[in-house]
């Protein structure tokens, strides 16, 4: 694959959008939902909403029958989506008209069975093509993540990736090395989306050490276990994260109670993380001599 100067100036744009929303001086407030829950209109207007209310980076699943790492509340989201329609293209309309209706970058969370079946190069190039920032895999194989991150960022999109804290640490090393726009660190190690019985803040601080340390200029999300605002602050505070992706209490929201129920909570989200910001700034300027 050959960079022509069309691809490489999409890839130098889907950069500078995700790194937008990544801030440094602020933690960022990832929302996940999935493409076409509970229909195509309605989710639209639920990320646009996430964005007009607190999100800086917006997290679009793309439907898959068989969702792995999601728990049963955004399972049956996936299941509901799928009954609609098939997933990529859907999941192509849903960053169209949002990328359209917002200036947050979108990021697709997308399995890599579907990437496989659709072809990796045609899923890069046709993101790329409706305004995606990144498409997420976390589950790209083995010894697989730099030729997927390549592949993404010649056409067009950054390769942000899953670095699992079970693995060995060869591979976790090669998969932050690879990672392009952000590494994706889970808070709660071997679980699903979804998990609620807390996590361990200082076994997430020295992965998240080892990461940034390993690829110092690439910014680490965390996810899966951030149950509440309260968390996703200590998390930021405590464990050097620039940021948060929540997913499961926003779709438990989103079918408990439409955006009404959701709109609200990604906005004490975003309070959370902003005192925590502040907090953050004041003591990296206290400890200043």
């Amino acid at each position: 694959m050959t960079y022509d100067v069309h691809v490489r100036d999409a890839a130098n744009q889907a950069s500078n959008a995700l790194r937008i929303g990544l801030d440094s001086t602020q933690p960022a407030l990832g929302t996940f939902s999935v493409a076409g829950y509970p229909d195509l209109r309605s989710s639209v207007e639920t990320f646009v909403a996430f964005a007009q209310n607190g999100a800086t980076v917006l997290e679009v699943g793309a439907p898959a029958q068989d969702p792995w790492l999601d728990g049963p509340v955004i399972a049956a989201a996936h299941r509901r989506a799928l009954r609609r329609g098939d997933g990529v293209s859907t999941t192509l309309e849903t960053v169209r008209q949002v990328s359209t209706l917002s200036d947050r970058p979108v990021v697709t969370m997308i399995y890599w069975a579907t990437v496989l079946a659709y072809g990796p190069e045609r899923m890069a190039r046709e993101l790329a093509s409706v305004g995606a920032a990144g498409c997420l895999v976390p589950d790209v194989p083995p010894g697989y993540s730099r030729t997927w991150a390549m592949t993404a960022v010649e056409h067009g999109i950054t390769a942000p990736l899953l670095a699992d804290r079970g693995v060995s640490r060869d591979e976790m090393s090669a998969t932050c090395r690879a990672a392009r726009g952000f590494i994706y660190a889970p808070a709660a190690t071997g679980k699903r989306t979804g998990y609620l019985a807390g996590i361990d803040l200082a076994s997430l601080a020295s992965f998240v050490g080892s990461a940034r340390r390993i690829a110092p200029t690439t910014p680490v999300l965390t996810g899966i276990g951030i149950s509440t605002p309260e968390l996703a602050a200590a998390a930021v505070q405590q464990c050097g994260v620039a940021g948060v992706v929540i997913g499961s209490p926003l779709v438990r929201a989103l079918t408990d109670g439409g955006l009404d129920r959701a709109i609200p909570l990604v906005e004490r989200f975003a309070a959370s993380l902003n005192q925590a910001g502040r907090a953050r700034v004041g003591l990296t300027c206290d400890e200043k001599p």
